[in-house]
């Protein structure tokens, strides 16, 4: 490998695929950002990315939630930095934990359940989509991928 161990320091964060009985996926939107999100954030010094994963699903919607596998990790290299993204496979969610869900005002501004070729490009980053396309595969072939994307 020629990177540096000094070039090769990122931030990460980790999310979940969240969806409901009809196949849609649960996306958030954060009232810090223009665009929508998965349910999750960033990972805190020495926490393990599932743990965060966890953690902020269960902070931005109200739900304790069991995490899966992992589905995707992604390496993104932009202007500002690099940037590791870890996608988990979450559960399904019943119609009583769909009306459990309780916002955290002070970051997400509303939630959506949308069918993956419902989500377009205007709704999230670029990469962003890229990043859960490859997870909703990798969800459906029962194989995690990993992503390396400049941009």
């Amino acid at each position: 490998m020629t990177a540096s161990v000094s070039r090769a320091r990122a931030t990460a964060s980790a999310a979940a695929i969240v969806s409901d009985e009809r196949g849609r996926v649960l996306i958030v939107n954060p009232v810090y950002k223009e665009r929508w999100n998965l349910p999750g954030g960033h990972i805190e010094e020495g926490e393990l990315p599932a743990a965060a994963a966890r953690r902020e699903v269960r902070e931005e919607i109200g739900l304790d939630l069991e995490i899966g596998d992992l589905l995707v990790t992604a390496w993104v290299t932009r202007a500002e930095g690099s940037h590791v993204f870890y996608v988990f496979d979450g559960p399904e969610l019943s119609p009583e934990q769909q009306q459990a869900i309780t916002l955290q005002e002070s970051e997400i501004g509303e939630i959506r359940f949308c069918l993956p070729e419902d989500i377009s490009p205007s709704m999230v980053p670029p990469f962003a989509l890229a990043i859960w396309r490859k997870a909703l595969k990798a969800r459906e072939d029962n194989r995690a991928v990993y992503l390396e994307l400049a941009l």
